[in-house]
């Protein structure tokens, strides 16, 4: 018992320490954080409270989706918990900091690894929490359920989130110890996205395959409901179980809650079994990985003659910062994650018969995709374009004291930060106009303004990090959530509105027949010099300002 009061204390002086340095952050940040998170819940609410008011007026199927969509909704929660829970259980139980010090003292195996389950699960909980609770206010509030339903909600919820996240944790531990290595790794990492799709395909090809026998079922109207209401998944007995409780059946409510949390115990018995047998094994084993990786090979040794007609210098430093991102899974996987699924949705709009809409929606939908490309462009200039010059940490003394001049050097991140969100953002608002089967003239619109947003947003990440350098920081994270990197997006996010919102207002006025021709020809032009002008203030002048900051540094 000790051991377990040990291991809580340690994480109570974190929590205190993490409050700490929470009360010392910026209180522009604060209030921006807290601003943007309200607004998020304010959005997730009105969204589900729309889309249960739709369901509703569809008749009798309506509300027969409504009686089953709760425990759709925790079947894909619980699949996202999963994920969260093998990708933070990673990090948390194999790349802690803490577990060399821990290993070293009294701790038992089984302990560390229970302790770093429940580490994981708290990680998780956030998002968890954030989608949760506009979906039960809006699910309560449409229903007329009382207050008491938000706490049954919350009593189902943790044994759910325990459950979910600690399934994922045991396959983290069963996959890192016996997961194969080497060629055969490599192979298995390209087969299992393969397989997924193809899985995909062939759940689509028996869902919509119009030569299909037509059954009208819910099952074949929402793929998932039926392993989501099956009595034996744990999604049908948080649902029922909020849903009996809200009810006044407290006894089968109550009931599933005991299952619930036995299997919640199930878990981590199996937990602290798997651990103690497997976690030093593969611990020494990960260990010895990331020793032996600091000799590997040079990465893409070709592209060193792709850039042949390019300065000495400038090359240098392009071909560090790619070798450095791609060498890290957990950044360019992030990048393929939020590309690719906006690639797959943009590649299925005729799939929902989006094509076929009125000028208007479909006029409509492609703007909002490029919002959609312009905030993922935001988020991954803020991410990894920001602290480029901060993470070249205490060595770029080296640059300082080199014939290098630093306004090259901010040119030469800002050129690579151009070549890598270009290129992606206007390719994926091509594929959305051609699958819209817009005009011609929404498609090159939809186009120039990604590009602008690209470049914008390539100039303020890379200038605004010149500007608020920080070389003593060694956590991207940290970097990202200072003073410096909230402004940064606040900029980016600020710059996407106003060069969006304009010209989709405009071209919903024309369609509206609100505008004469002449009129909207004279607004079109204005807004034309408009994006113009702002583009090049937001991509120029934070270059100059970070080149010149750089250059009055002594480094």
């Amino acid at each position: 018992m000790s051991i377990s009061r040990g291991i809580i204390r340690k994480a109570g002086w974190q929590f205190r320490n993490t409050g700490r340095i929470l009360r010392e952050q910026s209180p522009f940040k604060v209030v921006f954080i807290t601003l943007f998170a309200l607004g998020f819940e304010v959005g997730l609410y009105l969204l589900f409270l729309e889309g249960f008011h739709f369901l509703d007026q569809l008749g009798g199927a309506g509300r027969i989706i409504l009686n089953h969509l709760f425990s759709l909704f925790f079947m894909g929660m619980g699949a996202m918990l999963v994920m969260s829970g093998i990708v933070t259980g990673y990090s948390t139980i194999f790349q802690s900091d803490e577990i060399p010090f821990l290993v070293t003292h009294p701790f038992t195996t089984s302990r560390i690894v229970l302790y770093k389950f429940l580490q994981s699960a708290m990680y998780a909980s956030w998002s968890f929490g954030f989608v949760v609770i506009p979906f039960v206010a809006a699910y309560a509030y449409f229903l007329k359920f009382s207050p008491f339903f938000a706490l049954w909600t919350l009593l189902f919820s943790i044994p759910f989130l325990l459950l979910c996240a600690g399934i994922g944790t045991v396959l983290v531990l069963i996959l890192v110890r016996w997961s194969p290595t080497g060629r055969l790794l490599k192979l298995l990492c390209a087969a299992i996205p393969i397989a997924g799709c193809l899985f995909l395909w062939s759940v689509w090809r028996e869902t919509y395959e119009p030569g299909a026998d037509v059954e009208f079922t819910l099952s074949k109207l929402i793929p998932g409901l039926r392993p989501a209401t099956h009595e034996l998944t744990p999604s049908w007995w948080v649902a029922t179980g909020i849903l009996s409780m809200a009810r006044g059946d407290v006894v089968r409510g109550g009931l599933l809650w005991v299952v619930l949390v036995a299997n919640v115990g199930l878990v981590a018995v199996g937990i602290e079994w798997i651990g103690s047998v497997t976690f030093m094994t593969s611990w020494r084993k990960v260990m010895g990985s990331r020793r032996r990786g600091r000799h590997a090979a040079v990465l893409f040794p070709w592209a060193e003659g792709l850039l042949g007609g390019v300065d000495r210098d400038i090359r240098a430093v392009v071909l560090k910062d790619i070798r450095i991102f791609f060498r890290d899974p957990a950044q360019w996987s992030q990048a393929l994650i939020f590309f690719g699924l906006l690639g797959l949705y943009f590649s299925n709009l005729r799939t929902f018969r989006y094509h076929a809409l009125p000028d208007a929606w479909r006029n409509t939908i492609s703007f909002l995709n490029v919002f959609s490309v312009s905030a993922v462009v935001c988020s991954l200039g803020s991410r990894f374009v920001f602290p480029q010059l901060s993470l070249e940490g205490q060595g770029f003394w080296v640059l300082g004291l080199s014939p290098v001049k630093m306004s090259r050097v901010v040119i030469a991140k800002f050129m690579l930060a151009v070549v890598a969100l270009l290129p992606i953002s206007t390719l994926l608002m091509l594929l959305s106009g051609a699958m819209l089967q817009t005009g011609w003239a929404i498609r090159l619109l939809a186009v120039a303004l990604a590009g602008c947003v690209s470049l914008a947003v390539a100039g303020l990440s890379t200038g605004l990090g010149a500007v608020f350098i920080d070389l003593r920081s060694k956590n991207p994270a940290a970097i990202v959530s200072s003073f410096g990197g909230t402004l940064n997006l606040v900029f980016s996010l600020a710059f996407m509105l106003l060069s969006i919102v304009p010209f989709g207002l405009l071209h919903h006025l024309r369609i509206s027949h609100l505008l004469t021709p002449t009129s909207w020809r004279v607004y079109m032009g204005g807004l034309t010099v408009w994006l113009i002008v702002i583009t090049g203030l937001t991509t120029i002048l934070p270059l100059v300002l970070g080149a010149r900051s750089l250059a009055k540094q002594d480094f």
